[in-house]
């Protein structure tokens, strides 16, 4: 406390030194009460905080904040001096030559010992290594020469004129040694936006906190330039407005950044992603706004009218806000890995027609994870289901309130990484779920339908027809010659229209599908045909609707080789491995198949895909049509 005291007390006496000379009417800006209470205050807030972070075990960033403060103190110390001395006794000594030196060049070594800062706070968390440390030792350096360069070469301007510098140069050269200076803003953000990407866990929610705060400093070297460009070029900004703005800007990143310094390198645990995004966007978004603000007055001022500064106002936003974004995302992305490896695998594969698979694809090779899986909730409460469409139960990492992954060896703080680049791919994906949920709802009531109408005829109309036909049967002896002829045919016909009827009834699958399964209805399709086949279907029974599409396959796929590929032989195997069935028809005829060729296979592909399947056809080797299908079974 008793130091603390000590510079709040120093702090105080020079801010109020200076103000005495603004009361009695030496006014120039740099002593103006906006610049001389906004500094003190930031040296104290800044010496506070090192000493708390000294006192925490940050000792290196503690050192270099307390560095920080005491340049801020030299300069507001600076400022008294020389307006008391110099300005309102008017001396002109040594003593004034160094009060208006240091007041003159006193804004240039804080700014790039907060950068020192923040090259410190990386290094204490682990993330820095010595080529960030070495850098921020040669950029102190140049500052420290720059500062030199300045003292002996500057004018110091107004009200002390007519002290002339040590080295006088032309105006047109003194601008250049302060470009390397000013880019000196961007050392602490590309040192710790490179070295972000190397920190886990709390040590990089803290990392990106610093990283964020690193970007504050750039909003005072902007606003200064453009404060420069509307008050001397385009002049509107007034002395006083901009002496109030330049006086906030300069002192507000020091109060900023040592408070966040304070919170990153605390004993308590940060907040985690949603802070650091928070001060990410907040500190983005003020660098922008200064450039929108700034360059809308300059283009309208120039013009000389009100419309056209809210005109430009407008075409500025809407100029910088796509680059705005798009910087947002690359600083997002240069910070989690995970993320920027989930971004590149979907713009590689997001045009996938399967957006399930693809999307857990995606996230087992963003999150490392050869074993991860995706669920997905249907609507209507009908519960999770895996990418093949099977029922699964709810459990495993939330992927936002739609999907859930369940993980072997992945993190589940990477999972959130992913959640903002797949969220497309994820609606995508829940709308083919949903669609196929829809159709197979569909198809099961069709089936069923199906099934009763089967029955009701079988039981009725059916019957009545078989009879009618074996009564025509028995009238036949009974008369002879023409009349004969006709009940035969008549009879014939009515068998005819009832073996139509039971087709109609059943659909596209026999009646032997249905009691006796895949494997004896496939017998006794291939059995009939002229071209040998070899059949291997396991003999176990598969859910209906998977036997019945299964059935279609097999039918269309032999009947195309028939008919079309003039083969010799036909090869028909179905086999069932982890809830899936897969379905191949091959055989050795001329090949060249093509869904787009028939409306059977579009129809047939369009039927395995409502399912959940996949239907792929090709040339088989050495010569042939392999028509394959992968469907989901539960």
């Amino acid at each position: 406390m008793k130091g603390a005291s000590l510079v709040g007390g120093a702090a105080a006496a020079a801010a109020a030194v200076a103000l005495r000379g603004w009361g009695e009417g030496l006014r120039y800006g740099g002593n103006s009460p906006y610049f001389v209470c906004a500094l003190a205050a930031a040296v104290l807030v800044t010496y506070l905080v090192s000493v708390r972070l000294s006192r925490q075990g940050a000792r290196a960033v503690g050192r270099w904040l307390l560095a920080t403060a005491a340049s801020l103190l030299l300069y507001l110390a600076a400022t008294a001096l020389a307006v008391e001395y110099g300005g309102l006794r008017g001396q002109r000594d040594p003593l004034t030559l160094a009060a208006v030196v240091l007041h003159a060049t006193g804004y240039i070594l804080p700014i790039i010992l907060l950068q020192v800062c923040f090259v410190a706070a990386g290094a204490h968390l682990g993330v820095v290594g010595r080529r960030g440390e070495l850098g921020a030792r040669w950029l102190l350096g140049y500052a420290a020469l720059y500062l030199l360069f300045t003292a002996v070469a500057v004018p110091a301007g107004e009200p002390y004129q007519d002290i002339r510098p040590l080295w006088e140069l032309g105006a047109e050269w003194t601008w250049l040694p302060a470009l390397p200076w000013m880019a000196g803003v961007l050392a602490g953000p590309f040192v710790l936006w490179r070295a972000v990407r190397r920190a886990r866990g709390e040590t990089r929610s803290r990392a990106l906190t610093v990283a964020a705060l690193s970007l504050a400093p750039i909003g005072t070297i902007l606003f200064c330039v453009l404060s420069g460009l509307m008050a001397f070029w385009a002049g509107v900004l007034s002395a006083g407005l901009g002496e109030a703005g330049l006086a906030v800007m300069f002192s507000l990143p020091f109060v900023l950044c040592s408070l966040g310094l304070r919170d990153a390198l605390g004993a308590r645990e940060v907040s985690g992603r949603e802070r650091w995004m928070r001060m990410l966007v907040t500190s983005v978004g003020a660098l922008f706004a200064i450039v929108v603000v700034g360059v809308s007055a300059v283009i309208g001022a120039r013009l000389g009218a009100v419309l056209p500064v809210v005109v430009a106002t407008l075409l500025v936003a809407a100029s910088l806000t796509p680059l705005r974004r798009r910087l947002l995302h690359a600083l997002v992305l240069r910070a989690d890995p995970v993320r920027a490896r989930t971004a590149r695998l979907v713009k590689e594969r997001g045009s996938a027609l399967d957006p399930a698979r693809t999307t857990e694809r995606i996230l087992r090779e963003a999150l490392d994870d050869p074993g991860l899986r995706l669920l997905l909730r249907l609507p209507e409460q009908r519960g999770w289901v895996d990418v093949d469409g099977l029922p699964e139960p709810e459990a495993g990492v939330p992927l936002g309130e739609s999907a859930r992954l369940l993980m072997g060896s992945a993190a589940a703080d990477d999972v959130r990484s992913c959640q903002a680049e797949v969220a497309p791919l994820i609606d995508r994906a829940l709308l083919e779920m949903a669609v196929r949920d829809q159709a197979a709802r569909i198809e099961q009531a069709v089936s069923d339908e199906r099934k009763r109408l089967e029955r009701d005829l079988h039981d009725g109309v059916q019957g009545r027809l078989l009879a009618l036909a074996l009564d025509l049967k028995m009238a036949e002896p009974a008369v002879d010659g023409e009349a004969r002829l006709l009940l035969n045919d008549a009879a014939e016909s009515l068998t005819a229209a009832i073996g139509e009827l039971r087709a109609l009834a059943q659909g596209s699958a026999p009646e032997l599908l249905s009691r006796r399964g895949l494997e004896a209805a496939l017998g006794d399709l291939t059995g009939r045909l002229p071209t040998p086949v070899r059949l291997g279907v396991p003999e176990e029974r598969l859910p209906a609707h998977v036997e019945t599409i299964a059935y279609m396959v097999a039918c269309e796929g032999v009947t195309n080789a028939v008919k079309h590929a003039g083969a010799g032989s036909i090869t028909v195997e179905v086999a069932v491995d982890e809830g899936r069935v897969a379905i191949r028809v091959g055989d050795d005829g001329r090949g060249g198949a093509d869904l787009r060729a028939g409306t059977g296979l579009r129809g047939l592909a369009e039927r395995v895909g409502a399912a959940g399947g996949h239907l792929v056809i090709s040339d088989a080797e050495p010569h042939g049509t392999l028509l394959e299908v992968i469907l989901p079974c539960a």
